[in-house]
């Protein structure tokens, strides 16, 4: 047993690992797990938990991912990166199925007491700014999935009744950045600063209300930040998909459909309904693709093009069944990702499900996915954790999705998109009724045709797509909560 680890052996795994090789990278990080010593292992083994739960990751390994995430939690021995694994761990649960409502919330609950000894900054008296200043804090301003939820928060605001401060914790930038810089008063870049430094400079902002658009993604790097209560009000709901947990966190964005009545002990924050908990809008690439007639003919194609860690073995044995159903008939997976790691593994956990692989397509993710999209005849949407921006595309590409009713938040989102869509006879309260689902839509052929022609204009004539009508509810519920707080 060695007292120390082989530092050339950590960093050899890292760059394998660096180098799109999680499997070679685990191999590494194992041996040296099991030559540590107890003093080393409870030390810093937490390091090579971590690595090991991004190996699983990239392999698309939901379970090795939790496990490996909870280890890092439970043996590392400094508070911050602790509360950093605990977020990886958390999100990561949410691909799982089979968990109950209570235990996730329980360990949602187990995070907000890693805060005990947070001392929230001290009140800054300023006078009432005749503008409201909202501030969204994230672990970046990139274009990703998340984004088409919260532009219109950033770019379609009231600019005669609100200012608004973004706050990113990253130092990377792209278009999207360059899009939200041009359309909101200040933008900072607080990476560089400690997590009490960057909540200083926020709340010298002199903010009305801080809006988290990260939740326990990126390893909660937000939810750190705001744990100093920059702002007199904090809110999430955007981002991230469960109740964050944080003591310091006011209120949870959501919708009746997504919270319904009598679901509010699920959360640690204050439930802010709206009549829809989002607003999507389709970037450009989107808004000048058509969505492509399919001819008769063709091979009918069921699809899924998410996150190949949503594909949990349930959901597998679900495609499965309905495509054995229908010798005719093809499956697409595309991951999100170009990861050749993860389109080995889903090829390898097909073939183990009983595919017939000569009818399986697996692919990695493609900057090109919106062409790909429009081949497909009907989207497969996975559970407990469902699409959501990828739902939004493949409607609005004209391509039907089916999805699963689930039982929380974040389970439900499937839900609630096709609901705001109009389109709720896609929604199963089952595995069985969403197997008679694709089954239906399958052999309807007229149904099919005229949702590919119709579907784009009826989802920009929705609830879905009404971003304005939705940022100004929004705002309005701002407003009221800063009277409210006010006058307290």
């Amino acid at each position: 047993m060695s007292d120390v680890y082989d530092m050339e052996e950590v960093e050899k795994a890292r760059a394998i690992l660096e180098a799109g090789r999680p499997e070679e990278a685990f191999v590494v990080l194992k041996e040296l797990l099991e030559s540590a010593s107890e003093e080393s292992l409870s030390r810093d083994g937490w390091r090579l938990h971590e690595m090991i739960g991004a190996c699983f990751h990239d392999m698309a390994d939901g379970e090795g991912s939790v496990q490996a995430y909870l280890q890092a939690a439970q043996s590392d021995i400094y508070l911050r990166s602790q509360r950093e694994h605990f977020s990886n761990y958390l999100f990561a649960l949410h691909y799982l199925p089979g968990l109950s409502n209570d235990w996730l919330r329980g360990q949602h609950f187990i995070y907000g007491s890693l805060y005990r000894d947070v001392e929230p900054l001290p009140p800054l008296e300023h006078e009432r700014h005749e503008k409201m200043r909202i501030g969204y804090i994230a672990p970046d301003f990139l274009e990703r999935s998340a984004a088409r939820f919260y532009d219109v928060m950033l770019t379609g605001y009231d600019r005669s009744r609100f200012e608004v401060y973004c706050y990113s914790m990253s130092i990377r930038e792209d278009a999207f950045t360059k899009h939200v810089k041009d359309g909101v008063k200040v933008y900072r870049c607080i990476e560089e600063l400690s997590l009490e430094e960057g909540a200083i400079l926020i709340q010298q902002d002199e903010l009305d209300i801080l809006f988290d658009l990260g939740g326990h993604s990126a390893g909660g790097t937000t939810l750190q930040v705001m744990s100093y209560r920059p702002a007199p009000v904090q809110i999430s709901g955007i981002g991230y998909f469960d109740t964050t947990g944080l003591p310091s966190m006011d209120y949870f964005l959501t919708d009746e459909i997504l919270v319904p009545r009598g679901m509010e002990a699920q959360f640690s924050e204050k439930l802010l309904r709206l009549s829809s908990a989002f607003a999507f809008v389709p970037d450009e690439a989107m808004r000048s693709t058509p969505s492509a007639e399919r001819l008769n003919g063709e091979t009918f194609v069921f699809g899924c093009f998410n996150n190949f860690m949503k594909l949990n073995g349930e959901v597998l044995e679900t495609f499965r069944e309905i495509l054995i159903g229908f010798p005719e008939a093809r499956l697409v997976l595309q991951d999100t990702t170009g990861m050749d790691s993860r389109k080995k593994s889903m090829e390898n956990r097909v073939v183990e499900a009983g595919f017939p692989m000569n009818r399986v397509d697996v692919r990695k993710g493609e900057n090109e996915y919106l062409r790909s999209i429009a081949d497909v005849d009907v989207m497969l949407d996975p559970w407990p954790y469902p699409g959501g921006a990828m739902t939004c595309t493949a409607l609005y590409m004209g391509v039907p999705v089916i999805t699963l009713a689930g039982t929380r938040h974040g389970s439900r989102f499937g839900m609630s998109i096709l609901e705001a869509a109009g389109l709720s006879e896609f929604v199963a309260d089952n595995r069985d009724e969403y197997v008679a689902n694709a089954v239906a839509l399958m052999e309807d052929v007229p149904r099919r045709r005229l949702l590919r022609k119709n579907l784009r204009r009826q989802l920009e004539q929705s609830p879905l797509m009404g971003a304005e009508t939705w940022m100004r509810e929004l705002e309005e519920n701002f407003a009221v909560i800063r009277e409210r707080r006010n006058d307290e």
